[in-house]
C-alpha cells in the first residue's frame, strides 16, 4: 500500500465514529490500484472476520492539497454489502501526480 493510501485510510479511521469502519480500515489490503491521470481507484479488501458497516453510516473523507494540484483533490470511500470496496482519490480539475511528493489532508471545505 502506498503512503498516500495509508495516510488517507488512517485519517478516515481517526475522524469517523464507527468501530466497524475502523476495524475494516486497520486490516484492509489493496487488491488493485488504477491510476487514471486525474486520480486513483484503489480497490480494498477488509478482513473476512470484520463486522459489516451499517448501510446508513455516513463517512467523512478528507480533501487534499499538494504542489501541482491547481484546485486540490478529494477522496471518497465506497462500500459493497457493508464491506470496503474502493477508495477514490480525484483531482478537482486537471492532473493528479502519480506519486505526490508532499500533501496535506484536511476536512472538506476547510
Amino acid at each position: 500500500m502506498e503512503q498516500l493510501e495509508k495516510d488517507l485510510l488512517e485519517w478516515i479511521a481517526g475522524n469517523n465514529d464507527c468501530e466497524a469502519l475502523a476495524t475494516q480500515l486497520a486490516g484492509a489490503r489493496v487488491t488493485k490500484r488504477d491510476y487514471m491521470r486525474t486520480g486513483f481507484f484503489i480497490f480494498l479488501e477488509a478482513p473476512k472476520d470484520a463486522a459489516p458497516i451499517e448501510a446508513n453510516t455516513r463517512v467523512c473523507c478528507p480533501d487534499l492539497e499538494a504542489p501541482g494540484l491547481m484546485h486540490g483533490a478529494g477522496s471518497s470511500l465506497f462500500f459493497r454489502g457493508g464491506r470496503l470496496h474502493y477508495l477514490e482519490i480525484y483531482a478537482r480539475g486537471g492532473f493528479f501526480p502519480e506519486q505526490p511528493e508532499s500533501y496535506r489532508l484536511h476536512w472538506p471545505a476547510e
